[in-house]
């Protein structure tokens, strides 16, 4: 604050000081005056920050960790050389198809579901998922069935 007030007394004195000299010199007063505020002007305009320094606008979404995506990890659960589907796969696969099948009151552990169920996946979906080594075409299949699962939209609308 000291400073501060030390520079504007310099230039106050100083500019006292060059209005007077070129009043000396023949220049009328008015003209020299309009000319410092001219001037002031200029060089508060130049330090004066247009661009925001600050935050972008609008905010940057928060980052993600760098672990990678769910679909990611999935794809590198299925063997490209032996097309063995990974534990990840297949429990993610069981996860839809339940809550799918959830929708429609059925539960895949239930027993005395299991021939609705087969009318609703078709022949030998349920079962694809509990072999000991599920294959890509396993998860394709059960997929597929999925897919063909009418949505409750789909019956009303």
């Amino acid at each position: 604050m000291k400073r501060r007030m030390l520079i504007l007394g310099i230039g106050g004195v100083l500019a006292l000081a060059v209005l007077l000299l070129l009043a000396q010199l023949g220049f009328p007063v008015p003209f020299v005056l309009a000319w410092m505020i001219l001037v002031v002007a200029v060089v508060v305009a130049c330090r004066q920050e247009f661009i925001e320094v600050g935050p972008a606008w609008p905010p940057e979404k928060p980052g993600r960790d760098s672990r990678g995506s769910e679909v990611s990890r999935m794809a590198w659960a299925i063997n490209t050389r032996t097309g063995v589907a990974g534990h990840v796969v297949v429990r993610r696969v069981q996860s839809v198809l339940r809550r799918r099948l959830a929708l429609r009151g059925l539960d895949l552990d239930d027993p005395t579901q299991h021939a609705r169920i087969d009318a609703l996946l078709g022949e030998g979906v349920r079962d694809a998922l509990h072999r000991r080594e599920v294959q890509r075409t396993d998860i394709e299949i059960v997929l597929d069935a999925i897919e063909r699962i009418p949505n409750d939209t789909e019956e009303t609308g």
